[in-house]
């Protein structure tokens, strides 16, 4: 092999060797120079990332989202699948995700913080903390879970509990532990106002005040079935018609469809004008936050917590449709410290018209202040 020597170019004085290109830090001619070179400016170190996990829960993620909204740091969503489990696995917490999911979860750099909701979700972050330590070394991202996670509660760095949570008192002794009020959520009042705006033609033609109707359906042991359905269109419509307003009513995916068959039926019997829309796949055809940005008093059914802090945005009235025996537990508790604090009013058949001012409730702010601190989060790392 042949090797070529050249000798070194060594430019007359004051001639310029090159013109603007950059000299190498490590150059030769740097390393001789009689004044030192300044290292170029450290470039400002990324955000940290947040990943979200979402899965068919519509409450949940809107919880999740809430928060990750809230943080206001670059994020990413992934849709989890779960692998299927006996029934005794998820009782001990042992869930995992599919492999599309997993490969999905594991793409990319590591996040630094992952965000979850309810107890599947939960399982799903540990799984995926676990796996990248294994991957990557180090500690692992942040876990930032919402609700009780059942299992393995010193796995997150943080964890927020609603007041009415029913293992409130044992978990509130934990280290890791932030009670809120409400289920946080990503709404507020200037997105309601322009989804208001968009809906506003379709009902402009009817009486006010406008009382919108949220719909949920069956939860737990708890069934909004066409009996239970009539009964709300029967006090909803007596409501409107004391007003001297109308309904606009809108159901939700989990609505049964005897249920929404019912209401057609008692809303069309009714006294009160109003409008109806199912519950459609279509998110242009769901007029959810148009309805709630229009309203000026808002009717609830007590089966959906999310459903009904997200009512309380604009801080307008608002009822709340359990009748008695129907809302237990958690979702009782919750009936009791909104109606205490004075943001609802219970619907029964002889309620009277009123109007008052609420108050929003959103704990989203309060899970993202603590996370900043507690886990030292900020808009960039370092």
């Amino acid at each position: 092999m042949t090797v070529l020597w050249c000798r070194p170019l060594v430019p007359p004085s004051g001639a310029v060797l090159w013109h603007d290109a950059p000299e190498p830090l490590y150059s030769a001619r740097a390393m001789i120079h009689s004044h030192p070179i300044a290292p170029p400016a450290p470039e400002s170190a990324p955000a940290p990332t947040v990943l979200a996990l979402l899965d068919g829960l519509a409450g949940s993620n809107s919880q999740t989202r809430g928060v990750v909204q809230a943080l206001g740091l670059p994020a990413r969503d992934v849709a989890v699948t779960y692998a299927r489990e006996w029934p005794w696995a998820r009782l001990v917490g042992h869930v995992r995700p599919t492999p599309p999911t997993a490969a999905a979860l594991l793409d990319g750099p590591a996040p630094a913080l992952v965000v979850s909701t309810g107890r599947r979700a939960g399982a799903a972050a540990r799984w995926l903390k676990d796996t990248l330590r294994r991957r990557d070394g180090g500690a692992g991202p942040r876990l930032l879970h919402i609700q009780d996670p059942r299992f393995a509660h010193d796995a997150f760095d943080l964890i927020a509990v609603p007041a009415h949570d029913r293992s409130l008192e044992t978990l509130r002794q934990r280290d890791n532990v932030l009670v809120v009020t409400g289920a946080p959520h990503p709404l507020t009042a200037a997105r309601l106002a322009e989804a208001a705006e968009a809906w506003r033609p379709t009902v402009s033609a009817l009486p006010r005040p406008w009382i919108t109707v949220l719909v949920g359906g069956d939860s737990g042991r708890r069934r909004l079935d066409a009996a239970v359905a009539t009964q709300l269109a029967a006090q909803a419509s007596a409501l409107a018609a004391r007003a001297g307003g109308s309904l606009l009513v809108t159901t939700s995916r989990r609505t049964r469809p005897d249920a929404v068959a019912a209401l057609r039926a008692e809303l069309s019997a009714g006294p009160a004008p109003h409008t109806l829309y199912a519950w459609t796949p279509d998110p242009a055809g769901n007029p959810y936050l148009g309805f709630l940005g229009l309203a000026d008093a808002s009717v609830v059914t007590g089966d959906s917590i999310s459903m009904l802090t997200e009512a309380t945005t604009t801080a307008r009235p608002l009822f709340i449709f359990a009748p008695a025996g129907w809302a237990r537990g958690p979702h009782a508790r919750y009936h009791t410290a909104l109606i205490e604090a004075g943001v609802a009013r219970p619907l029964a058949d002889d309620t009277a018209w009123a109007t008052w001012q609420g108050a929003a409730i959103n704990p989203a702010e309060t899970i993202a202040q603590t996370a900043r601190a507690r886990l030292k989060l900020s808009e960039t790392a370092g």
